[in-house]
């Protein structure tokens, strides 16, 4: 008997683990790290999926999470954010400037939640960018003992903050934390959770290795998920038809150019390829990170990489990820994103369903799409 069985081994799993003892870790791949995992791929080391860990500055609280766990990590400091490509209007800004050339206004509203609120979508309507462009920029969220705290941390601390550049992607992250975690539970990957069951005073764990018994549950999975190893609905789906999916190309690089990190705003009589993300890498290897709805169009991506060329960017096109794939590497429910769309009464209401029902702690991103290790820490701290 467990104390805590954590079912997924993305960032909120592994978090939970950090704080925890006497748990088992069920990861059903063989690589922990969910969307923030890693595969090898011509002796090169990607990210699967995310590529950005930020508050890693000495005085900022995901470094002094690490710190205070004796988790010792080998990174550079990046503190210049993102540049901002406008392809079809030729115009290039780093955000990080743009929200310092506004720093007043944003003084006068940063510790009132309503209005920062209201200023962001009021801001995001009147933008030029198209409906996942908006989200990209406010996903940032942080949950806290406080809710409307929450509204301070939609996006310009997450992106004035202190990011960290690991030379091989999230390897040495993920690896240095399962080295932490082992000494405090067991952790078994490659095995599948099936089903869950609530008996009186604990629960059992029905898994492709057998049956296990944990007095409670941590789940860091999608909403789909959930219902489907509980046996009921206990989690509200979001419309499937407001949902995207991910797209992500991996390439290698000859030439690095000044900046790690690059949001693309494409033609906008594109339609299909939304939000891409390019990240540089110390290693040699590039990831880009794209969001599509129903469908995306071939020449989109032909698109996407004339974009790299045209910043003189000598590449090598290694493999490309679409949902199917996304959803066996990282177990995601059709391999959407995230969960509800951003909206006013989202945002509260996700507050009154609270993180914590019958008994079990959900560490997935449930709420909103793009669950942060940010977020996940201080989940983990209010929770457990």
């Amino acid at each position: 008997m467990y104390k805590f069985a954590i079912v997924g081994g993305g960032f909120g799993g592994l978090v939970s683990a950090i704080k925890l003892k006497d748990f088992v870790l069920f990861e059903k791949s063989k690589i922990l790290g969910g969307c923030g995992g890693y595969f090898i791929r011509n002796n090169l080391v990607f990210n699967s999926g995310a590529t950005t860990i930020a508050f890693m500055g000495k005085n900022e609280f995901v470094y002094q999470f690490f710190e205070s766990f004796g988790i010792k990590l080998d990174f550079k400091e990046h503190k210049l954010a993102f540049d901002i490509i406008d392809v079809q209007d030729n115009k290039v800004f780093n955000f990080k400037e743009v929200i310092n050339s506004n720093e007043k206004i944003f003084e006068k509203i940063y510790y009132n939640p309503l209005a920062l609120m209201k200023f962001l979508f009021d801001f995001l309507k009147v933008s030029n960018l198209n409906e996942y462009e908006k989200h990209a920029l406010i996903i940032s969220l942080q949950s806290s003992k406080t809710p409307f705290e929450i509204f301070k941390k939609l996006s310009y601390d997450y992106y004035l903050s202190t990011w960290a550049i690991f030379k091989e992607g999230f390897k040495n992250l993920i690896e240095s934390i399962e080295q932490r975690i082992i000494s405090n539970g067991e952790i078994i990957k490659e095995c599948e959770v099936v089903k869950i069951k609530k008996l009186s005073n604990y629960f059992e764990i029905e898994t492709t290795n057998g049956i296990y018994k944990a007095k409670n549950v941590i789940l860091n999975l999608d909403p789909w998920n959930v219902n489907r190893i509980l046996g009921k609905n206990l989690l509200k789906l979001p419309k499937e038809n407001n949902l995207w999916h991910a797209l992500v190309l991996y390439l290698s690089w000859k030439v690095k150019p000044l900046k790690n990190y690059y949001y693309l705003i494409l033609d906008r009589n594109l339609k299909t390829i939304h939000a891409p993300f390019v990240s540089f890498f110390e290693n040699g290897t590039i990831t880009i990170s794209a969001h599509y709805k129903n469908y995306y169009n071939e020449k989109e991506i032909d698109h996407l990489l004339n974009v790299l060329k045209s910043m003189n960017i000598e590449f090598q096109l290694i493999t490309i990820a679409n949902s199917k794939s996304f959803e066996k590497y990282t177990g995601r429910y059709k391999g959407y994103v995230g969960g509800f769309e951003m909206s006013y009464i989202n945002l509260i209401s996700s507050f009154l369903r609270g993180l914590k029902k019958d008994g079990i702690y959900f560490m997935g991103d449930y709420y909103f799409p793009g669950q942060s290790l940010a977020s996940s820490i201080i989940r983990a701290k209010w929770l457990l």
